[in-house]
C-alpha cells in the first residue's frame, strides 16, 4: 500500500468517526444552549456521509457499505433518546 493510499484510508476511517461522534454530542447537548450548533454539525455530518457513500458507489471503491451504517448509526444516536430506556415508568423496564 502506497502512503497516499493509506492516507486517504485513514481519512476516510476517521471522518466516519467524527460523524459518530457529532452525533453523539446531539444527544448530550440535547436541551442545553449547545443544541443548535451540535444539531448543525451533526446535519452537515450526515451530508458528508452521504456525500462518501455516493462517491463510493460511483468510484466503485466497494466501501459504501461502512459509510451506509455510519449514516444508520448517526439516524439512531441523533434520534433514540436512550436515557429513557432506564426510567422506571417506561414500558421497557418492567419486569415480567
Amino acid at each position: 500500500m502506497d502512503a497516499a493510499y493509506a492516507w486517504i484510508v485513514c481519512a476516510w476511517i476517521a471522518l466516519h468517526i467524527a460523524a459518530l461522534i457529532a452525533a453523539y454530542i446531539t444527544r448530550v447537548a440535547a436541551g442545553s444552549r449547545h443544541e443548535n450548533l451540535a444539531q448543525f454539525v451533526c446535519f452537515a455530518a450526515m451530508a458528508i456521509i452521504g456525500v462518501a457513500v455516493w462517491v463510493s458507489q460511483e468510484t466503485h471503491a466497494g466501501a459504501w457499505g461502512l459509510s451506509a451504517a455510519t449514516l444508520m448509526g448517526m439516524v439512531l444516536t441523533a434520534v433514540v433518546d436512550f436515557r429513557k430506556l432506564h426510567d422506571p415508568h417506561h414500558p421497557a423496564t418492567h419486569q415480567r
